[in-house]
């Protein structure tokens, strides 16, 4: 069977020498708060429990250090550690797909947002190029773990690290949900700026292409 979620368990623990209770501590943290391909903890907890059961494996782990018996043993203690740590929170945020993506360029401008290097920045490292779209944006749709929804939007790169926060109405007032944003995404509070606020640095803030919003 495919391996799916372990196997990107077993790429967080390659270079770990032993798969202790401190790597069964590390991956639950990430299970938890930072989930794996932006699964719910029940469907990664699922996927795990389903690979455990499976008497063969047919994916080749030939590549990492720990053989089958060690990787199971490892699994198993990782799902009772997660069942010792119920009831689940929900994640600060959770990735949706882009099924409502035309909506939300029309949607509610809520803010826009200043991103720093991919590499420096775990929102626009989240970032993608958004199939289909005839503007080339990439974008992430947002589940915040207060309940709201947003969309990033930001413009193809290398056109600027500037973005906007969208919202599909009817939504909580647009100071709430920023505020939601900026807690759950773990962002600095100046690197929000409410659409009709002069930007700091530079002189307005354009939108990304194609982004028309409607009224508040």
């Amino acid at each position: 069977m495919r391996l799916g979620v372990v196997v990107a368990v077993l790429y967080c623990t390659q270079f770990s020498r032993e798969l202790g209770d401190a790597e069964v501590e590390h991956i639950a943290g990430m299970v938890l708060e930072r989930p794996f391909y932006d699964l719910t903890v029940e469907e990664q907890y699922a996927g795990i429990e389903a690979v455990l059961a499976a008497g063969t494996w047919d994916e080749d782990l030939s590549w990492q250090p720990h053989d089958e018996p060690s990787i199971r043993d490892f699994l198993r203690r990782l799902l009772e550690h997660l069942d010792a740590r119920r009831p689940w929170r929900e994640p600060p945020m959770r990735a949706l797909g882009f099924d409502r993506w035309e909506e939300y360029k029309h949607g509610v401008l809520l803010a826009h947002i200043r991103l720093f290097a991919p590499s420096q920045d775990r929102l626009h490292a989240r970032l993608r190029t958004v199939p289909g779209d005839r503007d080339q944006l990439r974008g992430v749709v947002l589940r915040l773990g207060s309940g709201d929804e947003v969309a990033v939007v930001a413009p193809p790169l290398p056109d600027g690290y500037d973005a906007v926060l969208m919202a599909l109405p009817p939504h909580r007032g647009a100071a709430q949900v920023i505020d939601a944003f900026v807690t759950h995404v773990a962002y600095e509070r100046d690197r929000v700026s409410p659409p009709a606020r002069v930007w700091p640095w530079r002189r307005g803030a354009p939108l990304p292409p194609g982004v028309r919003p409607a009224r508040a």
